[in-house]
């Protein structure tokens, strides 16, 4: 390791050596600190950590002064020029990749602790390093050291979620980091305090200390400590923050917002208040005239003091991080009803920060409502808040106001930040109607179906009238069609979680509010003409998306199932015929024209709100012809048919295996929405039914469309998926026969799938047809695979497969199928006979045709063990031997003497084609039952059948042919 060190820190070094991070000098390192054995004192680590920090602090000691400047040493006309580093510079390099390299090993991280808070140090005191090779490998060096210090960064919820520290517990983990932040804090904020902008204009090198952006990004990885430091504390974190709040009059956007971050890691939950207090008291209360000094900057000159447009907003952004983590996160609802009820009082005074007639800067207006907004979401939640009432005034009204704002009025130019403006404003203010929460914790749904007070109820009741009176229905409308894309996707959005909030709401009456709010905030605005309205004119694909979205929730709101909506309210479940087709059309054409695959998986799910109305018109349709006793399909029936087997046919494409989850998952929530699959019950008496002639072809039509649903349905039983899987599996219990001995909660699928051909077959048992239907998917799935691949070769290529479904178990439903087969009686008429007698002979030839296809392709080859032991052989001679076997018991139960020996000569033909196939055990036993069946019904003729196909040891002495299902 000391031959490593010396080739680390060798004079005459040039960047052609720091090819791809110092190469293999990390590596090497890495090798010697993992080669010292566990358990006993490191000695190579320590001493090559120390080495490598005292390298790089020499060098920020020594730093020689440059004799080329920056330009000269990126411009690359001369190449020995550009390659030229000072000495120092290279080896520095290479001791922040060592460390890089050993901070980010999970298997060094106990012994590297404690060199992390020296690591840091230079790391981040290397940002002022003026080369940048220098500056990049301390970047490096300083990321891998704060996730090994802090934990990864949860980007959603802004927090560390791996170990976690409050401020107070990382400065007393790390107390050498307390001064050297302070100390480095403290110069970096002279700056902002020495210049304003007019002085310095956008000169950022002048403004932005280099160090400056990483210790804001550190303490803001930092979550507020519930209690404070002791009186006199050298650790305190409090001790930062009058240099955090310095940086809320940073020019530089960016610095705001990282300050206002970190503050919320240094404000313990005691000394909360008097901070937000304090920050509020800052704002000025009163704007008097406005002063625009070298044209860099606004300033505002109240009566009190002279503050800038970028004070402000640090002081609001710092005052919003705040109220979001650190008030939201109090355990006393008291507690942060007094805080706010304070806070209100301030900033009521401070409104007109809000107003765009007295504040013309949309980041100001936007800031402010944000504000007000996270401080509704916290009330509340508090019980008998006081503060709840005076902030959803100010809120209601400041929204309103910034969304009546309109770009034209102000610019004759594009402003983005008014587009921003008026989506924060929309957010809000349908929030002061009803609160959404698209990500909400289990702890604060928990909290909500908790706290539900008369005080918040009154409260609510209260919004609700001042919805009433403020037109609410009207605003509604207009910010759906509005010109801004902004503001009419933040109203879809909000609309589409007001519908869906019901999943969130316990079982405390608070389902039944959520009814009567949307009964009461949509009733006379006809959502559904306008949904269907705003997609004709309707462009961008999102807006599109969440308009689909909220079409979707509106028709599958269980209020409008369960009880009797008012005359005036419209949804697909109530139209006629013609418009119902109208829309159908509408969204058959968006699905044809759509490529984006979100939109596509919202018109499919869609499109089964539609064929459910469908299915009732035609139903009823059916019904009436019954009546009548027509028999001849119409050009009505036709019109339904053609949209049903459209939608058979876009679910069956949907659902196979080679789509997309999320298609499949479509597929099957369409299906379900639906409901073609509860139709069975009633179609089934109609085609079971005596009065009911063969020719009624309307009714054989739609109840095949039915049982082939059925049969998708328990495809998708089968997914690979897990979730797809249990989630379809409990709705799919839900169509089954009601009061049936079958419908019970089972979350085991291959029980629901056994469940679903029971009720095929207790409601459709007495049609013929189910019985052709039963024996063609038990065929199909048979011999519906391609089993000889490059020639006949039963070795199959990777990326054959790739596409199997190993959830999958075709075998399962062949036998299912096959019992359900001998389950339904045959004597009840010729006809029934007959379709089994065909399908025997079907069967039998298959069995035939694939034994001599398969012996003329391979000939004497066999697989290891027997081809029969191959998967894509065993499936198909296993899945027709058992048809074959259960039609021949179902022939076999009225003993008919005269095809007797028909019967056995097609049993003695089938031994002999496949007897290649016998070295199963499971083929050779079923095809043994099979002999035993016939030899028992014909035993006078059992002796013409050929015994060399029998082998002693293989016999089993009780083989069941169903084995997966008893």
């Amino acid at each position: 390791m000391d031959q490593l060190m010396e080739r680390t820190v060798a004079k005459g070094q040039t960047v052609d050596d720091l090819l791809r991070r110092s190469a293999g000098i990390p590596a090497a390192f890495i090798a010697f600190f993992l080669s010292e054995p566990e358990g006993t004192p490191k000695r190579l680590l320590p001493k090559a950590l120390s080495w490598l920090i005292d390298v790089v602090k020499e060098s920020l000691i020594n730093q020689p002064k440059a004799n080329i400047s920056n330009s000269d040493l990126c411009s690359g006309n001369n190449d020995e020029v550009s390659k030229f580093r000072d000495e120092g510079v290279v080896p520095t390099v290479h001791a922040f990749n060592v460390l890089k390299a050993a901070f980010n090993d999970t298997n060094l991280a106990t012994d590297t602790s404690g060199f992390c808070a020296d690591a840091i140090v230079i790391s981040i005191r290397s940002f002022s390093s003026p080369y940048w090779e220098i500056r990049n490998s301390a970047c490096l060096a300083y990321t891998a050291l704060l996730r090994r210090m802090v934990g990864f960064l949860n980007i959603q919820k802004r927090e560390s979620a791996r170990r976690a520290l409050t401020g107070l517990e990382f400065f007393h983990r790390y107390p050498t980091l307390h001064s050297f932040l302070l100390n480095e804090l403290r110069v970096a904020t002279e700056l902002l305090l020495e210049g304003s902008s007019e002085h310095l204009g956008f000169n950022l090198k002048n403004v932005v200390h280099p160090s400056l952006c990483p210790m804001l990004i550190l303490l803001s990885r930092l979550k507020p400590s519930p209690i404070s430091s002791e009186t006199g504390d050298s650790l305190d974190p409090f001790l930062f923050m009058p240099f955090i709040r310095r940086c809320s009059i940073q020019s530089n956007l960016r610095i705001r917002v990282l300050a206002s971050r970190a503050l919320t890691g240094l404000v313990a939950n005691e000394k909360l208040q008097v901070v937000l207090l304090n920050i509020a008291s800052e704002l000025p209360c009163e704007k008097n005239h406005i002063t625009t000094p070298d044209s860099s900057s606004t300033s505002i000159s109240t009566n009190r003091t002279s503050c800038s447009y970028n004070s402000i907003h640090g002081m609001l952004l710092q005052l919003n991080a705040l109220i979001d983590t650190n008030c939201r996160n109090l355990i006393d609802s008291f507690k942060k009803d007094t805080i706010l009820n304070e806070l209100i009082q301030i900033l009521a005074t401070r409104s007109w920060i809000g107003r765009p007639q007295y504040c013309p800067c949309p980041i100001l207006n936007g800031c402010i409502i944000k504000v007000l907004d996270n401080m509704l979401s916290i009330a509340r939640t508090c019980e008998a808040s006081r503060s709840a009432r005076v902030i959803w005034n100010l809120l209601w009204e400041l929204s309103s106001e910034s969304l009546d704002l309109e770009p034209t009025d102000c610019l004759s130019y594009f402003d983005p930040t008014i587009q921003e403006l008026r989506k924060q404003a929309a957010t809000s203010y349908f929030n002061c109607v009803f609160p959404t929460c698209k990500e909400a914790t289990e702890d604060e749904l928990q909290m909500r179906r908790i706290v539900s007070t008369p005080a918040t109820s009154s409260l609510r009741v209260v919004g609700q009238m001042e919805v009433a009176f403020t037109k609410f229905q009207e605003r509604l409308i207009r910010s759906m069609s509005d010109a801004s894309y902004e503001v009419r996707i933040a109203t879809l959005k909000w609309l589409l979680l007001f519908l869906k909030n019901k999943e969130s709401l316990g079982d405390n009456g608070e389902e039944q509010f959520h009814y009567e709010a949307i009964k009461t905030c949509l009733t006379n605005i006809n959502l559904q003409e306008t949904l269907m309205k705003l997609l004709v004119t309707e462009k961008h694909h999102k807006c599109i998306l969440y308009l689909l979205k909220v079409f979707y929730t509106w028709n599958s709101l269980e209020f409008q199932e369960d009880s009797q909506p008012s005359s005036e309210t419209t949804y697909v479940c109530n139209m006629d015929r013609n418009s119902v087709f109208q829309i159908w059309n509408k969204l058959v054409s968006l699905f044809e024209i759509t490529r984006h695959a979100k939109t596509r998986q919202t018109l499919i799910c869609c499109m089964g709100v539609c064929i459910k109305r469908i299915s009732i018109l035609c139903m009823s349709f059916i019904s009436s012809k019954v009546e009548k006793k027509e028999t001849t399909p119409s050009k009505l029936f036709s019109d339904f048919y053609d949209a049903l087997t459209y939608f058979m046919d876009m679910i069956e494409q949907n659902s196979d295996a080679s789509e997309p989850i999320n298609m499949r998952k479509a597929a099957a929530e369409s299906m379900i929405a639906s409901a073609l699959l509860a139709n069975a019950e009633a179609l089934g008496s109609l085609v079971s039914s005596s009065t009911i002639s063969d020719e009624n072809l309307s009714i054989k039509l739609y109840a095949r469309k039915v049982l082939d649903l059925w049969f998708i349905c328990v495809k998708l039983l089968e997914d690979e998926d897990v979730g797809l899987r249990k989630t379809l599996a409990l709705d799919v219990q839900k169509c089954l026969k009601k009061n049936s001995p079958f419908a019970m909660a089972s979350s085991q699928v291959e029980k629901v799938i056994e469940l679903c051909f029971e009720h095929l077959t207790e409601v459709f048992g007495q049609w013929h047809d189910y019985l052709d239907c039963l024996c063609s998917w038990v065929l199909n799935i048979a011999n519906g695979g391609s089993y000889f691949v490059s020639g006949g070769d039963l070795v199959r290529r990777v990326f054959d497969k790739e596409i199997d479904n190993h959830y999958e178990e075709k075998l399962l439903i062949c036998q299912i199928c096959c019992l359900q087969l001998e389950v339904i009686p045959s004597s009840n008429s010729g006809g029934a006979r007959g379709i089994l007698g065909k399908w025997r002979t079907r069967f039998y030839e298959e069995l035939i045709g694939f034994s001599r296809e398969y012996i003329g392709k391979r000939g004497s080859v066999d697989w290891i063990g027997g081809v029969g032991n191959h998967k894509d052989a065993f499936l198909p001679v296993y899945a027709n031997l058992v048809a074959f076997y259960a039609l021949s018991k179902c022939l076999l139960k009225e003993e008919p003497e005269n095809c007797g020996a028909m019967l056995l000569s097609e049993v003695d033909a089938i031994g002999e084609a496949i007897k290649p196939f016998l070295g199963n055990p499971l083929i050779y036993n079923l095809y043994s039952v099979l002999v035993k069946s016939h030899v028992k019904c014909f035993c006078r003729n059992g002796d013409n059948l050929r015994g060399n196909w029998r082998r002693g040891d293989s016999d089993w002495v009780e083989f069941n042919p169903y084995f997966l299902l008893r």
